[in-house]
């Protein structure tokens, strides 16, 4: 029996896995959500030895086993949005995102979004992919973050967050001196009562963790390499902030101190790693710091030596 090259997954079934169910052997081997299994059932996208099959029958050890995901469309609009991939394969995308630019659209912001960008991107050269945002960065946080072109790749890596196996790392300037070379930030974050659009630090609130690490002291600051073992909203700002360092240009959580002009918070996503879903391999990408917080460390410097 040939396979079907426009098949998504391929398995010949294991000795071990004759007499079980489609079902058990497609959540053993690619862990199938619930709401993955209920598509593949609507879309009839699962056969064995090229025969269209439910769920529930049961397989045989040789038997071919393989599943077509459901195509995936989005209703958001195609728009001509700058910004860098850094990589795309039938699963996923990697994008360098610029400040400034929103990821999807909300009531605030309707077009010209990340989503509408890509929407657009794959629109020329003729696809269709569903938008899942395995992560978001705040519409001035700038790095790379990876959106899932389908249901299974966005549950996948989502997976991982919990296991800490999706790896997410930061840079970011922040007010003051940090005295420790390393160290980790473990407080729980809820909404503001006071200011809904904001985030604190608050008992009851929703566990959180970041670890942080000293990469170069400036003068009246410091720049940190941060990880996140959680997130939530706003996490690193919060964190931060709630430790008396707020990130320099932050207008939330860094009110009334100076911007030393840089127009937004001085965050950026330097480093991602994951799992893939398509073969199981860790893969991993960096981005350096982009001009305006290079050129905002250069100015600390410039100020550091007039001091002197």
């Amino acid at each position: 029996m040939s396979r079907d090259e426009t098949a998504d997954f391929v398995h010949r079934v294991l000795e071990r896995e004759s007499g079980r169910t489609v079902r058990d052997v497609l959540r053993n081997r690619y862990r199938f959500s619930r709401r993955l299994f209920r598509r593949l059932k609507e879309s009839g996208g699962v056969t064995v030895n090229g025969r269209t099959v439910w769920l529930a029958d049961r397989v045989e050890a040789g038997d071919l086993l393989e599943v077509k995901l459901p195509e995936e469309r989005t209703d958001i609009p195609p728009q001509p949005v700058s910004f860098a991939v850094v990589h795309e394969d039938e699963d996923l995308v990697v994008v360098d995102k610029p400040p400034g630019l929103v990821v999807h659209p909300t009531k605030d912001y309707r077009e010209y979004t990340l989503a509408n960008g890509l929407v657009h991107r794959w629109t020329e050269r003729g696809e269709a992919h569903g938008i899942h945002p395995v992560t978001r960065l705040d519409k001035d946080t700038s790095g790379l973050m990876v959106i899932a072109k389908h249901a299974y790749a966005h549950d996948f890596l989502a997976g991982q967050m919990s296991r800490r196996r999706y790896m997410r790392g930061y840079l970011a300037v922040v007010h003051g001196e940090v005295h420790e070379e390393t160290g980790v930030i473990d407080a729980p974050i809820a909404r503001c009562p006071e200011r809904p659009s904001r985030r604190c630090v608050m008992e009851g609130g929703a566990p959180a963790v970041t670890r942080f690490s000293v990469v170069e002291r400036l003068p009246g600051a410091t720049l940190l390499r941060l990880f996140l073992d959680t997130g939530r909203t706003h996490q690193i700002r919060v964190h931060l902030a709630h430790r008396g360092h707020p990130i320099i240009g932050d207008p939330m959580y860094a009110e009334g101190w100076n911007t030393w002009g840089i127009g937004r918070q001085a965050l950026h996503s330097a480093f991602l790693q994951l799992i893939h879903p398509r073969d199981g391999r860790e893969r991993s990408w960096e981005s350096p710091l982009p001009p305006d917080i290079q050129g905002l460390i250069r100015r600390l410097k410039g100020e550091g030596k007039r001091q002197k």
